[in-house]
């Protein structure tokens, strides 16, 4: 993914829920990126908190999801420093950044230098396979 593909989806509206193309939430925007610029399958998520521990658990114990230690260009991000999580996709472009949909913003591309700024102390970066 570059920069002209990436400031296409900057602007898209925020809406609970959604999966694309025209407005995403978070992991709806997360999905599409990662499928249709990374060739990566990412499974919908379930409507019920407990349903999705359980989702992130399987992924992570089938090994499909792994936490890395340092972003690379594509890799899940999940956030966390509101009342509930929030992920993106890391985008290694401009000194890095990530790409995320965000309730009341829309899709936003946040410096990674800045993310603690906006409410985001934490990151965590994922690989999927």
């Amino acid at each position: 993914m570059n920069s002209e593909q990436a400031n296409a989806y900057v602007g898209l509206p925020w809406v609970d829920g959604a999966r694309g193309p025209d407005c995403f939430d978070c992991w709806g925007l997360l999905r599409w990126v990662q499928f249709h610029h990374f060739d990566l399958a990412l499974p919908d998520l379930p409507a019920m908190p407990d349903m999705r521990r359980e989702l992130y658990r399987e992924q992570m114990e089938s090994g499909a999801w792994s936490v890395i230690e340092r972003p690379v260009h594509g890799c899940g991000v999940l956030l966390r420093g509101g009342d509930r999580p929030h992920v993106g996709v890391y985008l290694d472009l401009d000194g890095g950044g990530v790409l995320h949909a965000q309730e009341g913003a829309g899709v936003i591309y946040t410096e990674r230098s800045k993310l603690k700024k906006v409410g985001y102390p934490r990151a965590s970066w994922y690989s999927f396979l």
